[in-house]
């Protein structure tokens, strides 16, 4: 029971300096998503962007949460079609350096609720149609966090992404610039 008090009082110490420290930043950032293997085979290039909140645990570890949204243009045989999707994820990334340049690497999963929508036509018949669901996601990668004003960075990122589906995975390479800034 004490060992327990004790680790209690530690972490509510380390909460009560990294809150003090004005550790909470909000950000939004917009890009590019490259398709990659049998999804990239069905689809163009997307675009999209997402709203990020990160919390800094110390001045090398951040847990962040993101919410976005992302759209992909079918090609050949898909052509008619979308594939967009709401990122919602949870993660933590890692900074190196000092001063103004923080080169960082992260990883983050979560949720990817998407949205199938077509449109062909079949012997002057035109058909359409919608399907949703919801996939686990992840993602990995790295980027740099520059200081460009007081409490404002620039965030540039590029990340391998994967939404798995029924045995298979829509794997993308993201490339995102945005900026982040310090509520406090």
């Amino acid at each position: 029971m004490k060992k327990i008090l004790a680790v209690l009082f530690v972490l509510l110490l380390v909460a009560g300096y990294t809150n003090a420290q004005g550790k909470i930043a909000l950000g939004v950032n917009a890009g590019i998503a490259l398709p990659m293997g049998d999804f990239g085979d069905g689809y163009d290039m997307g675009f999209g962007g997402n709203a990020l909140f990160a919390y800094h645990v110390n001045p090398n570890v951040d847990v962040t949460g993101s919410a976005g949204y992302l759209t992909w243009s079918g090609k050949d045989a898909l052509d008619g079609s979308t594939f967009s999707s709401i990122p919602v994820m949870v993660g933590a990334r890692y900074l190196f350096g000092q001063g103004q340049f923080h080169p960082y690497i992260g990883a983050e999963l979560g949720m990817h609720f998407s949205n199938f929508d077509y449109e062909y036509e079949l012997m002057g018949v035109t058909y359409s149609g919608s399907e949703s669901d919801s996939y686990f996601g992840f993602g990995a990668g790295a980027g740099f966090l520059y200081r460009v004003g007081n409490n404002m960075d620039l965030d540039v990122n590029a990340k391998f992404n994967s939404i798995s589906s029924e045995g298979s995975a829509s794997n993308y390479v993201s490339v995102m610039v945005g900026l982040l800034f310090g509520l406090n």
